[in-house]
């Protein structure tokens, strides 16, 4: 449990005048994050908390969770007060001990005790956002937020969310109106218990708040559960202030899968564009090139021009980050940065005023690529480096399972996340199938084996990735009369697959090329028989098809130690890209009989 939770107001009472509350919040933290919380934050605890119990003191029975973290990026509430009015109620506290506050240029940030923080409003704001739309259930209760400043009287920065030390009977009064006179216990469990849930993916987001963005309208992003935490909001404001003001820098920004890189990309692209400075946002992924330029013209038409490939291939029609290009930016967004050369990056940070580097070193895909973090220090001048430490997707829970599953460590956390096994493609099939019934996105992927894909023949037999026969001759499907092929044409197949929903008819699948970068509600994993569990450890299989590692695969299966290693890196980074793409759920079957029973007695063990 990632928090403390009292059902009765006396037991946190009780506990509060009879144990070292602080400390008991610091023991909490420490199991969870493995670190110490540190003198600051135990002396933070114990003024909030002395504060939030002379309040509770005049409220009735109530529900308290307390240090609860906010639904996949990390950041912790201060305190949820539970009760019931003309219904369940929610109230998100955010509780700060400064002494002194004022306004900054930025409405996102003030200066507090001498120190740029974010501004508690828009904070607060944006956990009350995603708790509305990020928790299951959360529509039942009529949810509302506030910030206590309990070390400083009333003065001129007012908000009506903001509530003083000299505010304690106004602030009471606040409290009863929205909780009193109950609390229903029954109810409170349907949020206390509720998962993490995304209502809309990346494309359908931007889709629905184009103007929002566009506008750097952070508060009602916010509000709407599409703010950007504090971890992205500093980076965002730096950018956008240097971008105003003139400042030519480099930005080099790492997260992990789901981490908010491609959503953050788009903020910077509209809103500087709205800026009317030269901007544009470009990859090498050609899938996520023609999706999002498919998008974005549906929002405005000409929008598409700003979508470029940071690398073609091609000396006479160069990317922006290849040799031979001429134009100048004001600023150059590259997500998917990893997948850049070294001339890439070179080029790429002279193309632009400011260029941003959004990458992730865990999702290199080829031997020649190198955005990793000690290049970019290398051949860029004085690069500001930013980590992303979220993983927003799918829960921190279900991401670092993941890891330590493809480490070779697995471990068993407690998470909401759905993630089952299927010792039957079809079952599988038929449980995506019901998701899709209850409007979820639902998505299949497969590892890059069986069948290498043929872009001229449509009916190609190497386009068929499941069924019979397969042009690899592995017969597993020979008495099934399923049939999924490859996602072949980069221009027509991905916009209306990832974009446009025809991914719900689970009669295609897309391989990693197809799927980084994309994402749906659910999807279904072909684990392949190119990486399997043997004698405890992940090994190289019976089969690859994948053109950026088949040579190493083969090479490393003969005996060559070093094209072993790489074989079984690349893999791996594969894989976490293909069990990272489902925002609430993963499903997977796996090909190989040995490597499916460790995969179905570990998710058992896990869930």
């Amino acid at each position: 449990m990632n928090y403390l939770y009292y059902n009765d107001t006396q037991s946190f009472l009780n506990d509060y005048e009879n144990i070292d509350f602080a400390g008991l919040l610091s023991r909490n933290y420490r199991e969870l994050y493995s670190s110490d919380p540190g003198v600051f934050l135990y002396n933070s605890w114990k003024g909030s908390i002395g504060y939030l119990h002379k309040i509770i003191n005049d409220l009735d029975k109530k529900g308290i969770v307390l240090e609860y973290i906010i639904p996949a990026g990390g950041e912790r509430a201060d305190a949820i007060l539970i009760g019931k009015s003309e219904k369940p109620s929610l109230i998100v506290i955010e509780m700060k001990g400064w002494r002194h506050m004022e306004n900054t240029e930025s409405d996102y940030f003030v200066r507090a005790d001498g120190k740029r923080e974010v501004n508690p409003v828009y904070q607060v704001l944006n956990y009350e956002g995603k708790i509305k739309y990020g928790v299951e259930n959360a529509d039942r209760f009529f949810t509302d937020s506030l910030v206590i400043l309990y070390n400083m009287d009333e003065h001129k920065m007012q908000h009506e969310k903001i509530y003083f030390r000299n505010n304690e009977k106004c602030l009471v009064d606040k409290l009863r109106k929205n909780l009193d006179p109950g609390f229903d216990e029954r109810t409170a469990s349907l949020f206390i218990n509720g998962r993490y849930i995304q209502n809309k993916n990346l494309f359908d987001a931007v889709r629905s708040y184009y103007n929002d963005i566009k506008d750097g309208a952070m508060n009602a992003l916010a509000s709407k559960g599409y703010g950007l935490y504090s971890e992205q909001l500093e980076p965002y404001e730096g950018i956008i202030d240097d971008l105003q003001n003139g400042i030519s820098r480099n930005y080099v920004i790492h997260g992990g899968p789901g981490s908010g890189k491609t959503l953050m990309a788009i903020n910077l692209l509209l809103r500087s564009e709205t800026m009317e400075k030269q901007s544009v946002l470009a990859y090498r992924n050609n899938r996520m090139v023609e999706s999002l330029r498919k998008m974005l013209d549906g929002l405005n038409p000409g929008l598409s021009t700003m979508i470029k490939y940071y690398s073609t291939g091609r000396p006479g029609n160069p990317g922006i980050a290849d040799d031979g290009f001429t134009v100048k930016y004001n600023i150059a967004i590259f997500d998917e940065a990893q997948r850049m050369t070294v001339r890439n990056i070179q080029n790429a940070g002279n193309v632009a005023d400011i260029s941003v580097f959004f990458y992730d070193d865990s999702q290199i895909l080829g031997r020649r690529e190198q955005g990793m973090a000690e290049n970019f220090r290398k051949y860029l001048d004085n690069p500001v480096e930013i980590e992303l430490k979220g993983m927003y997707r799918n829960g921190n829970e279900y991401g670092q399972f993941v890891n330590d599953l493809l480490g070779g460590q697995p471990s068993h956390p407690d998470m909401t996340y759905e993630f089952k096994y299927f010792n039957d493609i079809g079952k599988m099939i038929d449980e995506l199938r019901k998701m899709v019934g209850r409007n979820r996105k639902s998505a299949l992927v497969a590892s890059f084996t069986e069948a290498k894909g043929d872009l001229k023949n449509s009916d190609s037999m190497d386009n068929l990735r499941v069924g019979y026969p397969l042009s690899s001759g592995f017969d597993l499907y020979k008495n099934t009369s399923i049939r999924i092929r490859w996602l072949m044409n980069p221009k027509k197949d991905y916009a209306p697959f990832w974009v446009g929903g025809e991914s719900n008819k689970l009669d295609r699948c897309a391989s990693v090329y197809g799927a980084q970068g994309f994402e749906a509600d659910y999807t279904g994993v072909i684990w392949g028989r190119d990486l399997v569990w043997r004698g405890g450890k992940w090994v190289l299989g019976d089969n690859c098809e994948d053109f950026e590692i088949k040579k190493s695969f083969y090479s490393g299966k003969n005996g060559n130690r070093d094209s072993y290693n790489t074989a079984i890196s690349l893999l791996i980074n594969r894989y976490r890209i293909l069990l990272t793409r489902g925002i609430h759920g993963t499903y997977i079957f796996c090909e190989d009989g040995e490597t499916g029973k460790y995969l179905h007695s570990l998710i058992e063990q896990t869930n």
